[in-house]
């Protein structure tokens, strides 16, 4: 079983932290991990930290200056006068019982995070179900372009330098707001925006309701003098958002305060014309593909809109965004088939990828998925929804499910779902064997699409010296 958050406002944190420098942070080489802790270093906190696993980001870090061990020892607790943690972990993890049995404060990421953010004038909160990352990402290029020096805390590498963390001395604070575990009623949204709501972790939220009650809580945050900027096509968003005291703003692809007009798709393409208010704007041309991703520019078109950005500053910066990282990002040549790689994990995410991919390949290519389901409680709640998705695939390859904070669930494995998607599904439970078997199959124009929220990624390390190229 996962921690839960340590259920300590922005106040209780820095009591907690009053007269404390020295900060230690436990899965520091998570994607918001490292950000924090870069974030915390920035604001005058003496920062190291350990992580089960090295890799990129943790050498990132020690680069940065930062110390980082990878494996958890209870010793490093002695020099440290504060815990930052992760809900990944697992309550008897060494480190996080020193620190308790230390009387060390322990306070969660999310926690955290609330903290670091009180002090900014304006701050954004991205929520949904799907497209977070994306949104932040695009926030974090139109406010940069815009001149205004925000500080943005993202849950995907974001295009501009390679990090998920943009650190600015402007008003702005611009962060993702995962649900999980109502990790973002943690947050002190001044305007909160609502991309869509549907029903996940299931582990958590055991019905559909559940999950409404903890959006319409995080819509309710800004408080009558804020803001609530919520997603006209989603009827789930629509009333929460009627619920909310703040003030309700909506968006959408085709109705909504801020729409788009003149839409047109080639190739998985879009253009359009965002429409605010009654204001036309400037044209869009998005460099990331999908119709989703309209709804996620027009998101973020409005949020930059309703926070004073001007029109043409907006459209410009969206029409050169390319993209957060592992979000349909092209990651090269295999025997001449084009290589993208997705975080999809949930069905509506799988299909849309997929949907995306199918557009972007035209004719005569076939469509390749390599799927890795993330956590077990998701693949059993979602099951018949995920193969339904996976069968937009001409040919999929299916490796072991990503356990990430969960035990295995009797009959939920990779090959039954391999099983029951069909035909065109194999269960191959190693990379380095579906990296062989991609390149005993994959030909010239063909497109092949690797998802999932685990380790997946790893995948491109087996393409070495398989006919993979960077272009």
């Amino acid at each position: 079983m996962a921690l839960s958050n340590s259920g300590l406002d922005a106040a209780a944190v820095a009591a907690a932290l009053s007269g404390k420098k020295r900060l230690w942070f436990i899965g520091i080489g998570g994607v918001h991990m490292a950000s924090l802790a870069r974030l915390a270093r920035a604001r005058g906190f003496a920062v190291a930290g350990s992580d089960r696993v090295g890799g990129a980001r943790v050498e990132g870090l020690r680069r940065e200056g930062i110390t980082v061990f990878v494996g958890h020892d209870a010793a490093h607790m002695v020099d440290f006068d504060a815990v930052i943690y992760t809900l990944a972990l697992s309550p008897d993890n060494p480190e996080y019982c020193a620190a308790r049995n230390l009387g060390l404060p322990a306070i969660s990421r999310a926690d955290f995070l609330g903290y670091l953010m009180e002090g900014a004038p304006r701050r954004i909160g991205v929520a949904g179900s799907h497209g977070k990352s994306t949104v932040t990402a695009m926030l974090g290029a139109i406010f940069t372009a815009a001149g205004r020096d925000p500080t943005v805390v993202c849950g995907a590498e974001m295009d501009a330098d390679g990090s998920a963390l943009l650190l600015g001395n402007g008003p702005d604070f611009i962060f993702e707001a995962c649900e999980y575990k109502d990790s973002f009623l943690s947050f002190t949204p001044t305007l909160a925006l609502v991309l869509n709501v549907q029903h996940d972790h299931a582990d958590y939220f055991p019905t559909p309701q559940s999950l409404y009650r903890s959006f319409a809580a995080f819509a309710a945050l800004p408080g009558a003098g804020g803001t609530v900027l919520y997603n006209a096509d989603d009827p789930v968003a629509c009333e929460i958002a009627a619920k909310s005291p703040a003030t309700a703003v909506s968006f959408g692809i085709e109705r909504g305060d801020c729409h788009a007009a003149e839409l047109c798709l080639s190739g998985g393409f879009a253009q359009f014309i965002p429409v605010y208010h009654g204001i036309r704007g400037s044209a869009i041309t998005l460099r990331i593909p999908g119709r989703h991703n309209v709804a996620n520019a027009l998101a973020a078109y409005a949020a930059a809109r309703l926070s004073g950005v001007d029109a043409v500053s907006a459209s410009s910066a969206l029409s050169g965004f390319s993209g957060a990282a592992r979000r349909m990002e092209y990651r090269g040549l295999l025997h001449g088939a084009r290589v993208f790689d997705d975080y999809a994990h949930h069905p509506t995410e799988i299909a849309a990828a997929l949907t995306t991919a199918r557009e972007m390949l035209g004719n005569g290519g076939r469509l390749f998925a390599v799927f890795q389901s993330h956590t077990y409680t998701r693949t059993a709640h979602f099951w018949n929804e995920i193969c339904a998705a996976l069968r937009l695939a001409d040919r999929v390859l299916i490796t072991n499910i990503y356990a990430a904070r969960e035990a295995p669930i009797e009959g939920v494995t990779a090959a039954a779902l391999a099983a029951d998607v069909g035909a065109q599904a194999s269960y191959v439970g190693g990379l380095s064997a579906i990296a062989d078997t991609l390149t005993h199959e994959l030909a010239a124009g063909d497109l092949l699409l690797v998802m999932g929220a685990g380790d997946i990624d790893l995948l491109f390390r087996e393409f070495s010296g398989k006919h993979f190229t960077i272009e």
